[in-house]
């Protein structure tokens, strides 16, 4: 059993200590849970749950060779040719954004709409005029329910990338 007191600290390449993206913060960590008020086999799938949903996005970042980075809620920031922390217009479809840098390069924003379907023709139509940018759409590690879009830049990480999976396991927590 995994030790809800004393949870291995995985870390996304490009976070810092206390700086993981809100949707990966440990479940221990994340205010208002009552964490001693669960039972300890809730604690332990949720832990269980946090560590695949980590492992994913690690694992991505590292099939990808890309880390966190500063960046832009607009995706109109990988068209960019250095990274920077930039505020732009955030679209609609753009929900829990991480930017993904490799070196200084812009390479990836990964994003997690409610529903891609519904927000599908606003995503084409801004990738229209934009044949530098690939689209990913898979299950992602947010939360259960959700797809994960993945932009990417092509002449930075090439022609296929896909989104980071966790598995339906690792989500039913959160439903």
């Amino acid at each position: 059993m995994a030790n809800p007191q004393k949870p291995p600290r995985l870390r996304i390449p490009g976070s810092r200590s206390g700086e993981e993206p809100y949707e990966l913060v440990h479940p221990a960590d994340t205010v208002g849970l009552g964490w001693r008020k669960v039972s300890a086999e809730e604690q332990e799938f949720k832990v269980t749950s946090w560590i695949a949903r980590m492992e994913a996005c690690i694992a991505w970042a590292a099939n990808n060779g890309v880390r966190l980075g500063p960046g832009s809620d607009d995706p109109a920031w990988l068209l960019k040719a250095t990274a920077r922390r930039d505020y732009g217009t955030r679209p609609s479809w753009v929900d829990h954004p991480l930017c993904w840098v490799r070196g200084r390069q812009p390479a990836a924003i990964t994003a997690s709409p409610y529903s891609y379907e519904h927000h599908a023709p606003a995503i084409h139509q801004w990738l229209a005029d934009k044949p530098g940018i690939g689209l990913a759409v898979g299950p992602g590690w947010y939360h259960n329910g959700v797809e994960q879009i993945v932009l990417w830049r092509r002449d930075v990480l090439g022609h296929q990338v896909a989104a980071a999976d966790a598995g339906a396991e690792a989500l039913n927590w959160l439903s």
